[in-house]
This record gives structure tokens, sequence and C-alpha cells, in this order.
């Protein structure tokens, strides 16, 4: 005995959208050093939205576009000025002179303790993606289940607007940092220049790695794991059927085992075929 059922794209979409709700967010954290600098960092991120499309076979598949992620980088961002400004003393030399009887006598000298600068700061994020999903039926026991294989995918997000954010913070750090130094007055300006030369380069790297570290969260999504199969629709087993002459005869309702099933999609419709015994 064989059965059919079969699912509507608008249905699918019910479905999916049901599944992104109940997604949580998922967080990944990191901590790199790069030479004189340094960034501790976590990432959250959460799915909405999207618009489900069914292809039908043999391509047997189903589009989902403009899935909504979003959320934003926490990052503490730093480095030791030491490592990237010049030792300075004041004056250049320790200077001494041989006062005889008196002894040795040297002036003063200043050397100044280049301090550490950070910040932390937040970066939120927001952009559109597309996925392609395979169908595949598993034995899940007691129930088959229809589930989604997604294929691999490479999300498309801009970082480089972070850029400017992060450079003007550490920027007005860096300059309170100086400012505060005793002796410096107008070579601040001049060290802050060098200061931030140095710290360009860095923020490029900085942004690849918050998008790997983007990346790597959205991998924790059941969604979007390629090593999981996300269950989209389960089906028990064992079903029960009702005599259609019920309640004018004294037959039972009986119950039927599905041992097969399998998916495909047909005029934009997710069909299930199967069979009792």
């Amino acid at each position: 005995m064989d059965t059919t059922l079969a699912i509507s794209e608008a249905g699918v979409n019910v479905a999916l959208h049901k599944a992104l709700l109940a997604l949580p967010p998922v967080s990944n954290s990191d901590t790199k050093t790069w030479g004189p600098f340094f960034a501790s960092y976590s990432v959250s991120v959460a799915l909405a939205g999207g618009v489900a499309t069914l292809e039908n076979a043999p391509a047997n598949k189903l589009d989902l576009s403009n899935v909504n992620v979003s959320g934003a980088v926490f990052a503490s961002i730093g480095f030791d000025l030491g490592l990237i400004l010049p030792h300075l003393c004041f004056p250049p030399v320790k200077v001494c002179v041989d006062l005889d009887i008196l002894g040795t006598y040297c002036l003063p000298q200043f050397c100044i303790p280049w301090p550490h600068a950070g910040i932390s700061t937040s970066l939120p994020f927001n952009f559109n993606l597309d996925l392609s999903f395979g169908f595949r039926v598993d034995d899940l026991g007691l129930q088959w289940g229809i589930v989604l294989l997604v294929d691999p995918f490479s999300p498309r997000f801009d970082l480089s607007p972070m850029a400017s954010s992060i450079i003007n913070q550490m920027k007005a750090e860096v300059n309170s940092k100086l400012s505060a130094l005793p002796i410096l007055g107008g070579l601040v300006a001049e060290l802050l220049g060098t200061v931030m030369d140095a710290f360009k380069p860095f923020v490029s790297v900085l942004l690849d790695a918050f998008s790997t570290l983007i990346n790597s969260a959205l991998s924790l999504l059941d969604l979007l794991n390629v090593s999981i199969p996300f269950t989209l629709f389960k089906f028990d087993k064992q079903q029960t059927f009702i005599p259609a002459n019920i309640p004018n005869s004294g037959d039972s309702p009986v119950k039927l085992t599905l041992t097969a099933l399998n998916a495909n999609v047909l005029d934009k419709e997710l069909v299930a075929e199967g069979q009792f015994a």
C-alpha cells in the first residue's frame, strides 16, 4: 500500500520560519596577539527571515534567499606603546660631572614610561545570506525525518566600515594617554602619527580575524552546520487509519507501519512518498 504526502512551497516557508525562530543566537570568542598588538573578542550571531523556493527534480533543492544575519563583535583592543614608540629620555644621555672631593654629580634624567593603550568596543553587523539545501530521508527510530543538508556557502559581509570606528576610538585613547605624560608637549601630535601609522595595517588583520570569528559562529548554527542534518519534517512510522464507514460499521481503526519513505520536489511541492506494511 502506497501513500503520498505533498507540502506546498508556502507550507515549507512556514515550517522554515518557525525553525529559524527556534534557533537560539550562538556566540564564539578568541584572543590573539600580533607583535605589540592584542585583541580579545567575541561574536554573537542570530538568523531571521528568508524566502524558501523549491527546485524540481532532478535538482531536488531548497533555495533560501535573503536570510538576515545580525549580531555584534564585542572587542577589547590595545597595544603596548613601548614596543612602537622610541625610547625617550630628557636629557637624551645621562650627564655627570666629577666635583673632585664632592664626588660625582649627575643631572636628573627623566625617561618616558610608555603606557599600554586599549579600548573596548561593540561593532554591530547586519547582512543577508543566500543558501541552498539538498533533501534526505533519515530513519529516526519511531519516525521518519525529512532533513536538509546545507550546501557549502560563503557568507557575504563587509566589515570595512568598522575600520574607521576602531581607528578613531584608538586615536582618541592614545592621544589621551600621551597628553597625560609630562614634558612631551608638542611631541604628542608627531608621536600619535607614528602610532597610527603602525596601527592602520593591524586593523585590516583584525577585521579579517573578526570575519573568521563570524564564520565560525555561523557554523555553530544547526541550520548551517554541514555535519548536522537539519530536520525539517517528522512523520511517525506507525499511522492509524479509520475506516470511512465508521460509526455505521463495527470496523476498528487500523494501525499500519510506514516501512519506507523518499522525498522529491514536484511542481513546486515537497512530495513524500512511502509504503505501508
